[in-house]
């Protein structure tokens, strides 16, 4: 494959990477509730099932994506230049735009605060869960997908691209509002920005593991109302105007959350681009 042309290389690695996530997607819950759930017994935990449907699922997309890689030449576990210090940075700039969306929805007072119910063991193995299935995303679409149409584009059409159909995807597990589809598509920037910027997937891993995890694990906003099968150390609820979070997509589906991914992510835009006598030179 790696001698084909690289736009045809990048449109086929577009339509068959989507197809296969899609497809993925679409029947791979059925057949983990049909032939894998009934193997952990009828007592099986919430927690249980949970990371079986995420091993399965995201187990696979991982494997997906490095064998991908391989076949299209491109380093999918590259981690990047100094992947501790932009794993930190990554991580800093996902709590960050949580802490601001969080901010914003409880200056719109839909924020109702409860009690956690997590206990440690339970919140250790919840984060594990997380961070697998937030790394096989970042494998699959920053580690394979972005860097394979980066060759025949340009960094700025690939993680533009693979921005809409990282958001596009999401429809299948439920993100289903116009909002909730823009604000993946921004996030999808910022996590390709993080990847071309650092030239690897330490970064954009980072920060949608600090992002995802603290809004699951540490502030109990996903699911809304509710938490997790894992617990959570706060147990904060929305209710209100759906614009603000009030909805059963919760802070996915707000403006707020919007406004935190622009506040975050056009800075950092703009501080990447070249000044003036940096293009000249």
């Amino acid at each position: 494959m790696t001698s084909t042309h690289p736009g045809v290389t990048a449109g086929a690695a577009l339509v068959l990477g989507g197809g296969a996530m899609a497809a993925l997607l679409g029947v791979g819950p059925g057949l983990v509730e049909r032939h894998l759930v009934p193997l952990l017994g009828a007592g099986a935990s919430d927690a249980a099932v949970e990371t079986l449907f995420v091993v399965a699922i995201f187990g696979t997309i991982a494997a997906l994506a490095i064998l991908g890689g391989t076949l299209s030449g491109v380093r999918t576990l590259a981690a990047g230049g100094a992947p501790a210090r932009n794993a930190g940075i990554g991580g800093a700039i996902g709590l960050g735009g949580i802490g601001i969306a969080i901010s914003y929805a409880a200056i719109a007072g839909v924020v109702r605060s409860g009690e956690g119910s997590g206990a440690v063991l339970a919140l250790l193995a919840g984060a594990l869960v997380v961070l697998l299935q937030v790394a096989a995303e970042e494998l699959y679409f920053r580690g394979l997908l972005q860097p394979v149409v980066a060759r025949a584009w340009g960094n700025g059409a690939a993680i533009g691209l693979v921005s809409v159909l990282f958001a596009l995807l999401h429809l299948l597990g439920g993100a289903l509002s116009p909002v909730s589809l823009i604000n993946l598509v921004l996030g999808g920037v910022l996590f390709g920005w993080l990847a071309a910027r650092s030239g690897g997937i330490a970064a954009p891993i980072a920060a949608h593991f600090a992002w995802n995890g603290s809004e699951q694990l540490i502030f109990g906003l996903d699911p809304n109302p509710g938490v997790g099968p894992f617990g959570s150390v706060l147990d904060l609820d929305l209710a209100g105007a759906a614009r603000w979070g009030g909805s059963a997509e919760g802070l996915n589906a707000s403006v707020g959350m919007m406004i935190a991914l622009l506040v975050v992510l056009v800075p950092l835009l703009i501080a990447a681009r070249p000044t003036p006598e940096v293009a000249r030179a």
